[in-house]
């Protein structure tokens, strides 16, 4: 039987979303986010991104350079760059995702990172790869360590770059690779959001056009035991973090659990106060 992605719409049970999730690793879902904040997310990014260059500035190694891509604008931070995205931090199927995913596994999750990423015209496919290999010191079998989800804030469609996807990979030997049958694109429009499990095989695609530019936000949660890919005490300014909602502080890593991530041997919500 060919691969298939399924599509959702948004306002489907997080218990719904979860079955599909266990079963295919990866779910498109109509109207993800609604048109305010669809708006409010590209309001808040658009001048950042007329000033940000294509291309990773300080790479961390060689490699990453072409992983994530030379003609790519990704820009991080975003809590403290986006009201809109805070607020999208706690959309109730990300966090039933999460629970669901996550909490058999942590006492408490985190935010792993989050990210614009625009991919402009000519850009080449990124290569297939599962997130959760950032932790590639976890012995196998692995737990689910990391669930995510990439929002189209502009039209996803095959001939700019849309998400590609190897629906079931979640279930497949780490070594396996998908063949070009297996892999689908997540084309959706604008509002609509791919919710994949870091054990899931996708990439960015190529953008084969000439003038569209393909605008995502991704997101992802990481069991909390674990570093976190973006250094959001560095990303995000304390400053900032003091006037968010509690659950948000939490979830950039101001929660101390027992005694891990304390300050001063205490919980560092004591900043912030």
């Amino acid at each position: 039987m060919p691969p298939k992605l399924e599509r959702l719409d948004g306002r489907v049970s997080s218990a719904t979303l979860c079955d599909v999730l266990q079963r295919d690793g990866a779910v498109v879902v109509e109207n993800a986010l609604s048109a305010t904040q669809l708006a409010g997310l590209n309001h808040d990014l658009d001048h950042i991104i007329a000033t940000t260059p294509p291309g990773v500035r300080h790479p961390t190694e060689d490699d990453m350079i072409e992983f994530y891509g030379q003609s790519t604008i990704r820009i991080d931070g975003l809590p403290a760059k986006s009201q809109t995205f805070v607020e999208v931090m706690e959309l109730p199927l990300l966090s039933g995702m999460a629970d669901h995913f996550l909490l058999p596994n942590c006492d408490d999750y985190l935010l792993n990172t989050g990210q614009l990423i625009e991919i402009a015209p000519g850009e080449t496919v990124q290569r297939l790869h599962r997130d959760d290999n950032v932790w590639r010191h976890v012995p196998a079998p692995k737990p689910e360590l990391e669930v995510e989800a990439m929002f189209a804030l502009s039209d996803f469609t095959a001939a700019n770059g849309a998400t590609r996807v190897a629906p079931g990979s979640h279930r497949w030997p780490h070594d396996r690779e998908a063949m070009p049958e297996e892999i689908l694109q997540a084309e959706m429009k604008a509002g609509t959001a791919l919710f994949y499990l870091g054990s899931t095989l996708h990439s960015g695609g190529e953008n084969r056009t000439t003038d569209e530019y393909r605008r995502g936000m991704f997101l992802g949660y990481v069991v909390g035991w674990l570093r976190t890919e973006e250094n959001t005490f560095l990303t995000v300014p304390i400053e900032k973090v003091r006037e968010m909602p509690v659950r948000i502080q939490e979830l950039l890593g101001y929660k101390a659990i027992r005694a891990m991530g304390v300050v001063n041997v205490g919980s560092p919500m004591k900043l912030l106060q």
